[in-house]
């Protein structure tokens, strides 16, 4: 079985600038994708692609991120595709920036974290004009939000209908407290439109860091799977985000639990040609 990891992050603190980064943290220095390859290697997880997904660099920094990526792909094969940055609502130049971004061979889609923001960031309309704008151009976007702000998510995807949508992460399920609704019903009812696949992954760092157990993951990654059906979901490690929370190695594990009653059909869909068709890999 072959694998295509849709959810990567590299960077390189020494020449992009990461915000969000903490000095002295776990992720306060540069993650190689000879780490990354390193640890997938340490899961035994048959990685065959890997999709770069923008680190949440300064905005800034994305096209200089975007060329850094390209040039990792030139030097190893398995690096996909790549999904960028642009700051829907902060640059006065979007259009020339996503212009920019989409000439480079790699790019498939564009990403602006709604996570963080205040409620209605998602749906005020330089964002939704930005999406669109991201349609336009033969790129897909891609959601990263929290579950308090799946409903807007919901009303974005109903805003631009004709723009394919990546849920990162189930939406960010409150798994260390337990929580399922609204979370489950938001996902059924994002999962009925048609614009949207969802990625199963991150979800161990949405639970207890340290105490987490295999069976509070899987069941809102097979709610998740259940919604949207065996072509619309997607294998993500997360890594190294992942890392704060197990590995990649006990994670796989997991997404491998996850589909050990499914046919091989749908487990090379959920692995593989999913990623090569959302990712339009071949």
């Amino acid at each position: 079985m072959k694998v295509i990891d849709t959810h990567a992050h590299f960077w390189n603190v020494d020449t992009l600038r990461y915000p969000w980064i903490q000095k002295g943290s776990l992720f306060d220095r540069t993650f190689s994708l000879q780490d990354y390859l390193r640890s997938s290697a340490e899961a035994q997880a048959p990685i065959d692609g890997v999709i770069f997904i923008e680190a949440d660099a300064a905005s800034s920094c994305s096209l200089q991120e975007a060329r850094w990526v390209q040039e990792l792909a030139a030097g190893d094969s398995r690096v996909r595709a790549m999904v960028a940055r642009v700051a829907l609502t902060e640059s006065p130049s979007v259009a020339d920036d996503l212009d920019a971004l989409a000439a480079i061979p790699l790019i498939r889609g564009i990403r602006d974290n709604i996570q963080g923001h205040a409620p209605g960031f998602a749906v005020q309309h330089s964002f939704v004009q930005g999406v669109r704008e991201v349609g336009r151009r033969g790129l897909h976007f891609e959601l990263c939000l929290k579950h308090p702000q799946l409903g807007e998510g919901l009303e974005l995807a109903r805003l631009c209908a004709e723009v394919p949508l990546v849920l990162d992460h189930c939406g960010k399920p409150d798994i260390r407290n337990g929580e399922r609704e609204p979370w489950l019903a938001q996902i059924r009812q994002l999962a009925a439109l048609p614009n949207v696949v969802c990625k199963i992954s991150g979800l161990v760092t949405e639970a207890d860091w340290e105490r987490w157990q295999p069976e509070e993951i899987l069941w809102y990654a097979r709610q998740a799977a259940d919604a949207f059906g065996p072509a619309r979901i997607l294998f993500g490690s997360d890594w190294p985000v992942c890392e704060a929370a197990g590995g990649f190695a006990k994670w796989f594990r997991v997404a491998q639990t996850l589909t050990v009653s499914w046919s091989t059909t749908e487990r090379e869909s959920f692995f593989c040609s999913n990623a090569e068709r959302v990712y339009r890999l071949r």
